[in-house]
């Protein structure tokens, strides 16, 4: 088939037979400048210059299935502010912890009633790329 003006030929099999390594190698181009931005960590407690709090993201495990309100509790009974990000499981939630020092403040949360562990929320590995 000839396009109008005699410029050349179409070939359809051709064109479609590039469409689909055309998507694929845009594909991965997207995921490759996805996996090069990099990523903003909750590892280190990030202080607020504002208000004087540092802000950290932390996992906290419960010595049984607990609810918002068994958060809540923890939050006042420790002095710091808790806002729920997810539950991971019925004893486990990710919570934003804000307080004037986030170190003391995980220590009051470790040393709580009913509580298992809690942890910063990082990467335990370096990430390599």
């Amino acid at each position: 088939m000839s396009l109008p003006g005699g410029r050349g030929t179409f070939n359809k099999t051709a064109w479609c037979s590039r469409v689909p390594a055309l998507g694929f190698a845009l594909g991965v181009a997207v995921l490759a400048q996805a996996c090069a931005q990099p990523r903003e960590q909750g590892a280190s407690p990030a202080a607020s210059a504002a208000a004087g709090q540092c802000q950290q993201r932390i996992i906290v495990t419960f010595a049984a299935a607990a609810e918002n309100d068994t958060v809540a509790a923890l939050a006042a009974a420790t002095g710091v502010k808790l806002n729920v990000v997810s539950r991971l499981l019925p004893t486990t939630y990710v919570l934003d912890l804000s307080a004037p020092d986030c170190n003391a403040a995980l220590l009051r949360l470790r040393g709580a009633a009913g509580v298992r562990a809690v942890e910063p929320d990082a990467r335990r590995v370096p990430h390599q790329g």
